[in-house]
């Protein structure tokens, strides 16, 4: 059967092996471009004005650098509608914004004092989206994609909010994660949302074609022979270890509400999820060894033939960093 699906659409065949554990050049590319974003970031004149009226709710105010083409916010036509949660969508939420009210409550698998878990509601199987456009894949990155979210109202990692305190809000949400996979229950809860995810496009290949039945039969008994065999393989990875902490940093962003990625970075288990964004997913450990160097003190010499500005932090409400050019 499945090599009747290859058969019939040869682009069925595995997504090329991918390397999301960068080697030390590619680290050194990650840090290079989160320091580059973030300082043009925080020292855009939009930046602070638009973070305090997002965090306060403001439905008034035009987002510019916040919401580019209208793409990081939930889409205009939502606003006023049924969220699926007891809130309505507003001009100012994103998709992760007050996710307990926006969404059902069997959607978070873990809730911390600061952020929730959330299973990604894509299947993370290229298999199940045969039409997708290979340059903007809807799969996500590799088996049991899930998401780590702050409650809180932060924009990115380029947000100051999420670099103050030593990170703080980075670190609890990487915390949140290695406490939560601890319990075997929990890594079994991770497997029942992607199996939940998987047959929502199994029943989505079925009902919406247009492919013979041979096909969408084939392809779904592929997708879930694969999901079963690497059930135990899963269950034994260590939290720490085995998966991947990653960011989409501004402006690489798709939704405006930090959310850090965790899916194993083992290729076999991400053989059929999409590649494409390795390039833009940055290491939680990039971002803090960049903000732990950019916290020393630097020598005159040293900081007058920096080639790249620093950040301070100041003291104000919305926790906004000033950007200071070196010269």
């Amino acid at each position: 059967m499945l090599a009747l699906a290859l058969a019939l659409n040869p682009d069925l065949k595995p997504v090329p092996l991918g390397d999301i554990v960068p080697n030390q050049q590619v680290y050194n590319k990650h840090k290079d471009n989160y320091r580059k974003h973030r300082n043009t970031f925080r020292s855009d004149p939009r930046a602070s004005p638009e973070l305090q009226a997002w965090r306060n709710l403001d439905n008034d105010y035009d987002y510019q650098l916040l919401n580019p083409g209208g793409k990081a916010f939930v889409h205009a036509s939502l606003v006023g509608k049924d969220s699926g949660g007891p809130k309505p969508w507003a001009k100012a939420d994103t998709y992760f914004s007050e996710y307990a009210e926006h969404y059902p409550r069997d959607l978070i698998l873990s809730e911390s004092d600061r952020s929730y878990i959330i299973g990604n509601k894509a299947s993370y199987d290229c298999r199940q989206y045969p039409h997708a456009p290979k340059d903007k894949r809807p799969e996500g990155q590799g088996y049991c994609h899930t998401l780590v979210i702050p409650k809180d109202r932060v924009y990115n990692a380029v947000d100051p909010l999420a670099t103050r305190d030593h990170c703080s809000v980075l670190e609890e949400l990487r915390d949140h994660f290695c406490k939560f996979w601890s319990e075997m229950k929990n890594r079994e809860a991770m497997l029942a949302r992607a199996h939940a995810a998987l047959k929502e496009r199994e029943s989505a290949l079925i009902d919406k074609g247009p492919r013979p039945t041979e096909y969408t039969d084939a392809v779904n008994k592929a997708v879930f022979l694969k999901f079963q065999r690497m059930i135990s393989v899963f269950k034994q990875l260590k939290a720490e270890e085995d998966f991947i902490f990653g960011f989409h940093v501004f402006p690489d962003n798709t939704i405006g509400h930090l959310h850090m990625h965790v899916f194993p970075h083992d290729n076999s288990f991400r053989e059929y999820s999409t590649k494409i964004y390795d390039h833009k997913t940055v290491p939680l450990q990039a971002i803090l060894d960049v903000e732990d160097e950019d916290q020393r003190p630097k020598s005159s010499s040293s900081a007058s033939s920096s080639a790249e500005p620093q950040s301070t932090q100041d003291e104000s409400s919305n926790g906004f960093q000033a950007v200071n050019q070196s010269t």
